[in-house]
């Protein structure tokens, strides 16, 4: 898994993809069996790195320049904004449109490197409403929205890495 993605073009982005597959179904089985949260969190966390690890290669294959320091979507976005190579045009949609889910698992990075005040913490109850229920978010780490997009986001980004590697083998 060290490997880095740059070092075998294609296959390795397809690695990280399936690393992202394996390590959802590890997080459902472990759910599912009651594992303890933290770990699921570092699992959910793999899941999303593997994902963006992937994109971000892809844009890095598809850019043909040195852009190693550069780890950010947006950040590259940004840079080959002159670019009109067309693998870049599908993922920058999809990085543009908030109703994608290319466009979540961003946020998602970004939350996760930002600093620990953004975190996703439960709000413990007070004892001036304690007569109310709690609710369970759906979109909540680990909650079944969450879940959900992760589904969705494993799904969208092995069409994106496919789309992508058919116009960067035409090149």
């Amino acid at each position: 898994m060290s490997r880095m993605v740059r070092e075998s073009q294609t296959s390795g982005l397809r690695e990280r993809h399936w690393f992202a597959q394996s390590l959802l179904k590890q997080l459902r089985q472990q759910q599912d069996g009651g594992a303890p949260r933290g770990g699921l969190l570092a699992l959910r966390g793999a899941v999303l790195f593997h994902l963006y690890s992937a994109l971000v290669g892809a844009v890095r294959q598809a850019s043909a320049t040195d852009l190693d320091d550069r780890l950010s979507l947006a950040v590259l976005n940004d840079t080959l904004a002159d670019s009109e190579r067309p693998e870049l045009a599908i993922l920058r949609s999809a990085l543009n449109d908030p109703a994608d889910v290319i466009h979540w698992l961003h946020r998602e990075i970004n939350a996760a490197c930002g600093a620990s005040g953004l975190a996703h913490r439960p709000t413990p109850r007070s004892e001036e409403a304690s007569l109310t229920f709690a609710v369970e978010d759906p979109n909540l780490p680990l909650a079944d929205g969450d879940m959900a997009r992760l589904d969705a986001a494993v799904q969208r980004v092995g069409v994106l890495l496919q789309e992508m590697a058919a116009y960067t083998e035409e090149w």
